[in-house]
Protein backbone atom coordinates (compact mmCIF):
# COMPACT_ATOMS: atom_id res chain seq x y z
CA UNK A 1 0.00 0.00 0.00
CA UNK A 2 1.42 3.17 -1.04
CA UNK A 3 2.32 5.54 1.52
CA UNK A 4 0.09 9.18 1.82
CA UNK A 5 1.14 12.50 2.07
CA UNK A 6 -0.60 12.62 4.95
CA UNK A 7 1.66 9.43 6.52
CA UNK A 8 4.66 11.66 5.09
CA UNK A 9 3.97 14.75 6.46
CA UNK A 10 3.60 13.32 10.01
CA UNK A 11 6.87 11.56 9.77
CA UNK A 12 8.55 14.00 8.84
CA UNK A 13 6.99 16.42 11.61
CA UNK A 14 8.15 13.24 14.07
CA UNK A 15 11.34 13.36 13.05
CA UNK A 16 11.71 17.34 12.96
CA UNK A 17 10.09 17.24 16.76
CA UNK A 18 12.87 14.76 17.32
CA UNK A 19 15.82 17.01 15.73
CA UNK A 20 14.12 20.34 17.41
CA UNK A 21 16.89 20.52 20.87
CA UNK A 22 19.85 20.70 17.83
CA UNK A 23 17.75 23.15 15.24
CA UNK A 24 17.26 25.40 17.97
CA UNK A 25 20.94 26.00 19.00
CA UNK A 26 21.28 25.81 15.36
CA UNK A 27 18.76 28.27 13.17
CA UNK A 28 16.22 29.51 16.30
CA UNK A 29 13.56 31.81 14.95
CA UNK A 30 13.86 30.60 11.72
CA UNK A 31 11.93 29.46 9.06
CA UNK A 32 12.90 25.59 7.28
CA UNK A 33 12.04 23.28 5.08
CA UNK A 34 12.70 19.57 6.59
CA UNK A 35 12.32 16.32 4.01
CA UNK A 36 14.31 13.01 5.24
CA UNK A 37 15.04 13.94 8.47
CA UNK A 38 16.86 16.89 7.24
CA UNK A 39 16.88 20.58 6.90
CA UNK A 40 16.70 20.95 3.85
CA UNK A 41 16.74 25.08 3.47
CA UNK A 42 16.84 27.99 6.25
CA UNK A 43 14.56 31.54 5.72
CA UNK A 44 13.67 33.97 7.38
CA UNK A 45 10.18 34.23 6.58
CA UNK A 46 7.32 31.28 6.17
CA UNK A 47 6.64 32.85 2.61
CA UNK A 48 10.05 32.51 1.37
CA UNK A 49 10.58 28.62 3.44
CA UNK A 50 6.75 28.10 1.64
CA UNK A 51 8.33 28.70 -1.71
CA UNK A 52 11.45 26.93 -1.78
CA UNK A 53 9.39 24.11 -0.30
CA UNK A 54 6.92 24.38 -3.07
CA UNK A 55 9.61 24.77 -5.81
CA UNK A 56 11.85 22.01 -4.39
CA UNK A 57 9.19 18.99 -3.48
CA UNK A 58 5.64 20.35 -5.20
CA UNK A 59 2.85 20.33 -3.77
CA UNK A 60 2.47 16.76 -2.58
CA UNK A 61 6.21 16.41 -1.57
CA UNK A 62 6.06 15.30 1.86
CA UNK A 63 7.53 17.82 3.47
CA UNK A 64 7.23 20.23 6.24
CA UNK A 65 7.44 24.41 6.46
CA UNK A 66 7.73 25.24 10.16
CA UNK A 67 9.55 27.74 11.96
CA UNK A 68 12.87 26.93 15.20
CA UNK A 69 10.79 27.59 17.97
CA UNK A 70 10.44 25.69 21.45
CA UNK A 71 7.10 23.38 21.12
CA UNK A 72 5.32 24.60 23.97
CA UNK A 73 1.99 22.68 23.10
CA UNK A 74 -0.14 22.08 25.46
CA UNK A 75 -2.40 19.12 24.99
CA UNK A 76 -6.15 19.61 25.73
CA UNK A 77 -9.27 17.07 25.41
CA UNK A 78 -12.33 17.84 23.60
CA UNK A 79 -14.00 18.40 26.58
CA UNK A 80 -12.14 20.91 27.84
CA UNK A 81 -11.36 22.55 24.32
CA UNK A 82 -15.59 23.24 23.92
CA UNK A 83 -16.33 23.52 27.50
CA UNK A 84 -18.15 20.56 28.33
CA UNK A 85 -15.76 19.17 30.93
Amino acid sequence: MAETVADKVLEETLRFRAALPGLLKEHPGKWVVFKDGAVQSIHETEEEAYTAGLAAFGRDGGHVVTPVMPDNAAPITAGVLFNVA
